[in-house]
């Protein structure tokens, strides 16, 4: 009798994820050949290619960003408060400056896409925010030149709460390894915090739609309108301001307070 070997060092390919093999009948395989008709059309393989060719041109834009960031990090912690309080910079998107995960959790989002009435929103861990979670000690570590380290990067494991994080030095720009400090008060602070920037942008939306509301509500009262549009009166915040803008604001602002002392 012949023996049957499986090699079960490679795993079986996932069929049925496979748009093309998608379960059907021969006879409507049949037709569906006849007519010319392709599961996947070539308008469709077009998208794809346009999307798969945008997603690597982000991802080498968020390369760059996340550089430009740590970079100047220097810069930017010690203008901390000042960004705090100022909404054009503390909104600024910095989802690339921090990221984790773990077993049996997988990866720490920190950017989060919806689709709202045909309308993709995306809520990005801000840069206040951000600055926030390096004030708390979990995420700061001494460093070897006399500065505070921060981390960028962790993983582990929710189970035996064991982790493992890189931080780095805004100072000295050099990377320090930290280990044995608790998985989930990396895992979970993070995750909290950027539900709060959803929570955040969600309230100001409905804020703002509220406002629209009263405004139109208050023209059509005065009679300035007949066709009555409270979608007329919505309003964003304007334009956001982005991290390369900041930090030549920043830098210009450094260099004209040296020029007057």
């Amino acid at each position: 009798m012949a023996t049957i070997h499986i090699d079960d060092s490679k795993p079986f390919p996932n069929i049925p994820a496979e748009p093309n093999n998608r379960h059907e009948s021969f006879a409507d395989f049949c037709k569906r050949q006849a007519s010319g008709l392709k599961l996947i059309s070539d308008e469709i393989e077009q998208e794809n290619r346009e999307q798969e060719e945008l997603r690597k041109f982000q991802e080498r834009s968020v390369e760059r960003k996340k550089k430009l960031l740590f970079d100047n990090l220097d810069l930017i912690m010690r203008h901390r408060d000042e960004i705090l309080a100022t909404p054009r910079y503390a909104n600024i998107d910095a989802h690339y400056a921090i990221k984790g995960g773990g077993l049996y959790v997988g990866p720490l989002h920190t950017s989060r896409a919806f689709n709202i009435a045909g309308s993709n929103v995306g809520v990005n861990l801000r840069l206040a925010t951000l600055l926030r979670i390096w004030e708390t000690d979990q995420f700061r570590v001494d460093c070897k030149c006399g500065a505070t380290a921060l981390v960028r990067s962790f993983s582990g494991s929710p189970l035996s709460g064991c982790s493992r994080a890189t931080a780095y030095c805004p100072e000295c720009k050099r990377e320090t390894h930290v280990a044995n400090r608790s998985f989930g008060n990396y895992f979970w602070y993070l995750q909290k915090n950027l539900s709060e920037d959803v929570e955040t942008v969600a309230r100001h939306v409905i804020a703002k739609w509220t406002l629209a509301e009263a405004e139109h509500e208050k023209k059509v009262t005065e009679g300035k309108y007949y066709d009555p549009r409270p979608g007329d009166d919505f309003h964003g915040d304007g334009t956001p301001c982005n991290l390369e803008t900041m930090i030549n604001e920043l830098k210009l602002k450094e260099f004209d307070e040296a020029g007057t002392r």
